[in-house]
């Protein structure tokens, strides 16, 4: 016989019930409505941030800025560390409501592509790229907080999301680079130069989806029912209530500050503790996996035949073989769940330093380059599911400090990405590199 389970919310020991869908058929599409929704919700947070990293080097070029290219990545999540934090930091203690952070989140994605489509200068381009970058920071510690409400299988659905990002806007990117790819260098540079502007032009009414994926589709899970009470225990609450009143107008307003800051205090240290090991190992993988990721565009030597003027780009190319391991690992959740992710912070440690060293000495071949990359992507996308699921199943957790834990995890994210292309950005003026 098949057990009784809810796919719409969390169960009773999480403390945020929903009344048990008894019939099958129902409790099917409950659980695949808020499959799609949350599937969608990864994949178009993530798009623009994926499209913008893959064109970087056609923004660049559009304003003659090609020195500057590393910009553009470093934009993308310049304010993304930031834009957790509040997130953490600030709205998660105020309790604000779901809908109203991915509504403004929504919002400003759309100023984002909008921004980056009519840049009338690169500098201009680069502000709106850091408000794109910040929307996908935010974005996922939000949706990654509110999925605490559901079933942990759900996670699956928001990694497979963020997985498909990646590969859709690589391809997108590959595709578009095909298209305006000619021998005639004046005339491909005039068609760089507008294609920027079609694409996040085109790109806008994704905001429309994510909108409607949250709003519409998604079924939110419904608050514990209170048990009904009795006049008497009525009355016992209102006096009690009354006495509580008084009680509480008459403490020391000081005293009262004192204890809410040492009670945030500590409770800030105690998810710092339960959450430690698994947000250092995310973050670990993810400047790894970033340096690997640049290594890649001096992995080959100059004068190699893999490098020509029409498309694909030999770079894009390998970042699309990244974002498929991504999405692979991202959706194996249901097969394969992985408690040792230190292992994996080893593993892509391990990578780092061959791609560095390919970088360095371009002994590899190129047959075996796309191979290795997928080989990164899956250690990356491993990491990041398995890390969110332990979060949110970890029964040591409280439930009162779960949100918290797993934005910490999320801003380790972020800091990893920045150090990693941070450290990039200086190894390759490093002139054995070139």
């Amino acid at each position: 016989m098949e057990p009784k389970r809810d796919y719409g919310g969390a169960d009773r020991e999480g403390n945020e019930s929903t009344p048990l869908i008894r019939d099958s058929a129902p409790r099917d599409r409950v659980l695949w409505r808020n499959w799609l929704a949350f599937f969608l919700l990864g994949t178009i947070n993530n798009l623009p941030y994926v499209i913008i990293n893959s064109s970087a080097k056609t923004i660049a070029d559009s304003f003659n800025q090609s020195n500057n290219v590393a910009m553009i990545p470093w934009a993308n999540v310049a304010f993304g560390f930031a834009a957790k934090c509040i997130n953490a930091f600030i709205l998660v203690p105020l309790n604000v409501p779901y809908g109203i952070r991915v509504f403004v989140n929504g919002l400003l994605m759309l100023v984002g592509l909008i921004g980056v489509a009519f840049a009338p200068s690169f500098s201009f381009a680069i502000g709106a790229i850091v408000v794109s970058g910040a929307t996908a920071g935010f974005g996922e510690n939000v949706i990654l907080g509110y999925l605490r409400l559901y079933n942990p299988d759900l996670i699956t659905a928001w990694s497979s999301g963020t997985g498909m990002a990646g590969v859709l806007g690589a391809t997108l990117y590959i595709g578009l680079s095909c298209a305006v790819s000619t021998h005639d260098q004046v005339s491909r540079s005039k068609k760089l130069f507008h294609m920027n502007h079609y694409v996040f032009l085109l790109a806008t009414p994704i905001v429309a989806v994510y909108l409607i994926a949250y709003f519409f589709v998604l079924k939110k899970p419904e608050p514990p029912a209170t048990p009904p009470q009795s006049s008497s225990e009525s009355a016992q609450y209102r006096t009690s209530k009354t006495t509580g009143l008084i009680q509480a107008e008459s403490m020391d307003q000081s005293r009262t500050a004192t204890v809410a800051v040492t009670s945030k205090c500590a409770r800030l240290g105690r998810c710092l503790r339960a959450s430690s090991f698994l947000a250092f190992n995310l973050g670990v993988v993810y400047l790894t996996e970033y340096v690997a990721r640049s290594c890649s565009a001096k992995s080959k030597a100059k004068g190699d035949p893999i490098f020509t003027p029409t498309c694909p780009e030999f770079y894009s190319s390998i970042q699309l073989c990244y974002q498929a391991g991504v999405l692979v690992s991202r959706s194996s959740l249901s097969l394969v769940k992985i408690k040792r992710v230190d292992i994996l912070s080893i593993l892509q440690t391990i990578n780092m330093v061959v791609w560095i060293l390919i970088a360095w000495h371009h002994f590899a071949p190129v047959y075996i380059l796309p191979a290795f990359m997928i080989y990164v992507g899956l250690l990356g996308g491993a990491s990041y599911v398995n890390v969110f699921n332990l979060l949110r199943s970890d029964p040591n957790i409280p439930e009162e400090d779960r949100e918290l834990c797993i934005n910490i995890a999320g801003l380790t994210i972020s800091l990893g990405i920045f150090l990693g292309t941070g450290f990039t950005t200086g190894l390759f003026h490093i002139h054995a590199f070139e």
